[in-house]
């Protein structure tokens, strides 16, 4: 340490001395005295150099870092052990210092502890017959809270097969009934269990009149509904709810949830299927730790349930969480079961097609290249571009797209290599997976709408993602054609709202000249070009109109001159003189974003129009890069969730 110094504890250390040399010197040396008095032997200039001007500073460093294990103590070594000490103070000390590390850490021994206490408190039924199946659901009565979760086989709703069923009506209880265990011997619900239990449980969760909540309970619905029973009376999902209440975090699992509002450590699913190879499923767990596992996971969605209502009133979000965004979840629940029909046969014949091309393309590279490589290596790639061809190094030895763009007129391989990876990305991104995702008994795709991923309050899916499917190119096109109407005669209906995000600037901002556009039913682009340009609207060029429609786009989405000049691969100050001459012809809008950014910095929180909110903490970042994604995202948020917002009421 005298040597490699600390920054950190402001240790000085030898200049040029690091870790790995200052293990050497003390090897060959011994010590630190005989490494700085041996200094001129050093073959190594800097190490030389550093050693003979650094002589006082390593001497100092190796005072500061030695421990003096000789201080008289006037205690004995028990007494300065700390076994109490203010939790809620020592948390609020480290959140203050952002020491994000030791709040997790303080947050779990406190949740070990209280875990311990809370676990013995619980009252957890297992029911495993028809008679205490009936007790449980007779108990059930109209107005009781009811909180549900199912174990199941699958992350897959459209897929998962149930394991058991639980439930919970108060805090530290709840009950499991058990489909599937490890080592099942025999039953007391008859042959056909499942129907048994279902048929049991159903009018309880058909019944309007008993409320109902859960974590994700889209999902369970979802499988519910599969097996023929329509839960209804959902006034509450808490992952719904905390998204929306924190839409900044990262992750809104059960587990994480407890550990925050609960201050209680859930059982890791790890400690009953295990991870890896050796994972294992639910059905295959003993009846004892799965009905445990299930019967905690209903009894913290229902304490979860009050403590983010709460929340939610605190923040002025209950509103729009019961108006908004919860029956829009019914709506999703109904477009995933019953999916999106897609021609199996059209996605064949294009991947035979594509695959085909891909072949005699690849042929042709390997000809123009001279010698045989690996067409998907950006190494070999660059070594056939670069050493062999000779081409210019734009970024170095990079072989990105904007690179090969650009050596196209240098060559014709770059140019047959960005074709190849548009098609290969084609097939193996968006066609051969889409393939995979069409329901065996169904025919169709169900894929997941997710409310709680963007922090606009854009609905985004996945399994697969239908936002990702391309368009712009006659391929993308033509595996959009796959999506179609089953039956002979009908039709799919698009709907959309035309130009929605600029027509929400031109509210928000009342613009003159925006809103005169809107309300002549002008071309917005090309009368932003005659606008910036000075040109009259029948003057208006092509290439004016796609410059107005980055800038139109790029300004609502905070875009500044770097950016700009980025899209519209112009210079800087050229950018700069087109930002300029917009907000000259657009003076609202320079007034709404001056005025929303102000607002950000006060409140350090954008919102829409219906109210939801979005947090911006680094708006007064002393990071510049931190701060203008900040300014962005506030310029940008109230505008994009107000038009999700518009899309989900339409919904």
């Amino acid at each position: 340490m005298g040597l490699m110094g600390d920054s950190s504890d402001n240790i000085p250390g030898v200049r040029g001395v690091g870790k790995k040399s200052a293990k050497k010197l003390i090897i060959e040396f011994g010590s630190l005295e005989n490494a700085l008095e041996n200094a001129e032997k050093n073959t190594n200039k800097r190490i030389r150099n550093g050693l003979l001007e650094c002589k006082e500073e390593a001497l100092l460093s190796k005072e500061l870092v030695t421990i003096d294990t000789k201080v008289e103590l006037d205690c004995e070594l028990s007494d300065l052990i700390l076994s109490k000490f203010d939790t809620k103070s020592l948390r609020d000390i480290f959140q203050e210092f952002e020491f994000f590390g030791l709040v997790k850490q303080l947050d779990e021994m406190s949740a070990d502890q209280k875990t311990k206490e809370k676990t013995s408190q619980k009252k957890y039924e297992t029911i495993t017959d028809k008679k205490s199946l009936e007790s449980f659901t007779a108990s059930i009565k109209k107005g009781t809270l009811l909180s549900l979760d199912l174990e199941t086989t699958s992350v897959d709703p459209m897929k998962a097969e149930i394991v058991g069923l639980s439930f919970s009506t108060e805090p530290e209880a709840g009950v499991y009934i058990p489909v599937v265990y490890k080592d099942k011997k025999d039953t007391h619900f008859g042959t056909d269990e499942i129907s048994v239990i279902l048929e049991a449980v159903k009018p309880m969760l058909e019944d309007p009149a008993i409320p109902k909540t859960g974590q994700n309970i889209k999902y369970d619905a979802l499988i519910y509904k599969r097996y023929g029973v329509h839960v209804r009376g959902i006034i509450f999902d808490t992952m719904l709810a905390a998204h929306l209440s924190s839409p900044e975090t990262r992750s809104y699992k059960l587990d994480k949830l407890a550990l925050e509002f609960l201050n209680y450590k859930m059982v890791p699913i790890e400690e009953l299927i295990g991870t890896g190879r050796n994972q294992i499923g639910m059905a295959e767990v003993e009846l004892e730790k799965t009905a445990f596992y299930a019967a905690e996971d209903a009894d913290v969605a229902l304490q979860l349930t009050n403590l983010l209502e709460d929340k939610l009133k605190e923040k002025d979000l209950l509103d729009f969480f019961n108006k908004v965004e919860l029956p829009l979840l019914e709506v999703l629940l109904e477009m995933e079961y019953s999916g999106t029909y897609v021609d199996e046969n059209h996605l064949e014949t294009m991947s035979e097609d594509l695959a085909g091309k891909l072949d005699s393309l690849s042929k042709n590279i390997l000809k123009e290249a001279g010698t045989e490589f690996n067409i998907n290596s950006t190494q070999q790639l660059a070594q056939i571009l670069f050493d062999i061809l000779e081409l210019p190094k734009i970024k170095k030895r990079s072989t990105a797209e904007d690179v090969l763009e650009r050596l196209k007129e240098h060559h014709p391989l770059p140019g047959m290599i960005l074709e190849y990876r548009k098609m290969n990305k084609l097939k193996n991104t968006y066609l051969d997976p889409l393939k995979e995702y069409i329901h065996p008994e169904t025919g169709r795709i169900h894929s997941t709408f997710n409310q709680t991923i963007a922090a606009t309050g854009r609905l985004s899916s996945t399994n697969p993602n239908f936002q990702n499917i391309p368009i712009r190119t006659d391929e993308g096109r033509e595996i959009r054609k796959a999506f179609r109407a089953k039956e002979k005669g009908w039709k799919i209906f698009s709907a959309d709202y035309s130009q929605i995000e600029l027509r929400i600037m031109a509210h928000l901002s009342e613009d003159p000249e925006l809103v005169k556009a809107f309300h002549e039913k002008e071309d917005i682009h090309s009368r932003t070009a005659s606008l910036v340009y000075g040109v009259p609207l029948e003057d208006v060029l092509p290439e004016m109109r796609r410059t107005a429609k980055v800038v139109n786009f790029g300004i609502m989405y905070g875009a500044g001159p770097f950016r700009m000049s980025q899209e519209l691969g112009i210079p800087r100050d050229e950018a700069m003189t087109i930002i300029e001459s917009y907000f000259n012809q657009y003076s609202g809008i320079k007034n709404y974003m001056e005025k929303t950014l102000d607002q950000a910095r006060e409140l350090k929180l954008v919102t829409t129009m219906l109210g939801r909110k979005r947090p911006v903490w680094e708006i007064d970042s002393q990071n510049q890069i931190r701060k203008r994604a900040a300014e962005r995202m506030a310029i940008n948020m109230p505008i994009q969730g107000t038009a999700a917002e518009m899309i989900k009421l339409a919904m």
